[in-house]
């Protein structure tokens, strides 16, 4: 879908919200913004408005593997996920020191050094990680295919981990002897991760698309004058599809995930991912002649406690860039831009009155008109595809008409915003 004709308009109104921002700091404008601001006649007034034409949640399409870290997690009955690795290009040859290219005939020290976001750790007891043999000619994205080669016969290596042991960068050492067969076969080394632990345990490691990923070390001879040998992370599939083979190269295993949100639920966060689409129907006096001192949209949040209630989940407005051709919620609400810098941050399990502000949305759908781009947000959680946890909202559905979401919009007589 062409979208160039739109993004012209979309930054100019970006610039155009600022200076109405800066206009609206003082409503009576009294000797303040001289030069750029004229006077803002009349009241302002506030009007809520049960503006929503649809609301709903719609599962993350970006595509497995995109995300820029990659979950490890052994929680029980709640959260069950794993990590593939996938290294399809290894070594044959080295060069000893001071000679020539020989073929590799041992491996030595072999390891994977892992990137881990610490700040994400939970978990006090010490935890195993299990590596597994994920190989396999099933259909890349079959999650049932891959979790099936978790098992005895598959089993390559584990390393056992305190909770000391757990610093930004984590030496993974994997078998020798299993590297070794691989290149001497000239097979693939697809290396699934598994938690293990007495207790609850999640870790969160920078995955190739957070440019700090994976990256596997050996030696093809214990001599330590000549130089290890770097494998990155590597797919030849799926064959003609260059940019998901590279998503593949690592991503993240969903064994078991909490219970979704029902149904009659908004929902944001949670895995697998989903964001909330909301399409609006806004009176056109309003968003055509008037100067938009505020649009905030109203929200009623519910409790959920599934799973690290307590915690922080930051999530921004996105506003829809897919044309009104497009009106299958879960396909617009993949074609999205950024209208704001400012996360705002709820924890899963309070409950009660949210906001989020929408005017610098306005001000885009004020430039473009209706019958061309849809006057729809997103609702996107920063850490869509990397965190459990998942936010959740009312919708127009509920029962209490007061509890539906509602759009309440602060504004005055419109006025030419121009040098005088």
């Amino acid at each position: 879908m062409k979208l160039s004709p739109i993004l012209p308009r979309v930054f100019a109104a970006a610039a155009l919200f600022v200076s109405i921002s800066s206009c609206s700091e003082n409503l009576d404008s009294t000797g303040v913004c001289d030069v750029l601001c004229t006077q803002i006649g009349g009241a302002v007034q506030n009007i809520t408005l049960d503006a929503v034409l649809v609301d709903t949640t719609v599962q993350a399409l970006s595509g497995l593997g995109t995300e820029p870290g990659l979950l490890l997690a052994s929680r029980g009955d709640t959260l069950d996920t794993r990590v593939v690795i996938r290294f399809d290009s290894l070594p044959a040859t080295f060069v000893p020191t001071g000679d020539t290219a020989q073929p590799i005939a041992s491996v030595d020290s072999a390891y994977i050094r892992l990137m881990l976001d610490t700040t994400t750790i939970k978990g006090t007891d010490p935890v195993t990680i299990e590596a597994y043999d994920v190989d396999t000619t099933a259909n890349d994205t079959s999650s049932a295919a891959v979790l099936a080669l978790f098992r005895p016969d598959r089993f390559i290596s584990s390393q056992t981990f305190l909770r000391a042991q757990l610093t930004d960068t984590l030496k993974y050492f994997i078998s020798n002897a299993a590297v070794l067969t691989r290149i001497q076969s000239g097979a693939a080394l697809r290396v699934g991760l598994r938690a293990v632990s007495v207790g609850s345990s999640q870790l969160r490691f920078i995955s190739t698309e957070g440019s700090f990923g994976p990256e596997m070390f050996f030696r093809a001879t214990p001599d330590t004058l000549t130089a290890p040998l770097t494998v990155l992370p590597f797919s030849r599939t799926p064959v003609g599809e260059a940019i998901r083979a590279a998503n593949l190269s690592d991503y993240t295993l969903i064994a078991k995930a909490p219970p979704p949100a029902p149904p009659s639920v908004l929902a944001v966060g949670g895995l697998p991912a989903r964001r909330v689409y909301i399409l609006f129907d806004i009176p056109s006096n309003i968003i055509d002649s008037a100067t938009i001192i505020r649009a905030t949209l109203l929200l009623n949040q519910l409790p959920n406690t599934g799973i690290d209630p307590t915690d922080t989940v930051a999530f921004l407005p996105q506003v829809v860039l897919a044309g009104k051709a497009v009106t299958d919620p879960a396909k617009a609400a993949q074609i999205i831009g950024a209208i704001s810098v400012d996360t705002l941050r709820l924890r899963p399990g309070d409950a009660g009155p949210a906001n989020v502000e929408l005017a610098s949305a306005i001000a885009i759908w004020r430039t473009v008109k209706p019958d061309t781009l849809s006057r729809a947000i997103v609702l996107k959680s920063v850490s869509e595809g990397n965190s459990p946890l998942e936010l959740r909202f009312s919708s127009s559905e509920d029962v209490v008409a007061a509890l539906r979401p509602r759009l309440r919009i602060s504004f005055t007589s419109k006025v030419p915003l121009r040098l005088p």
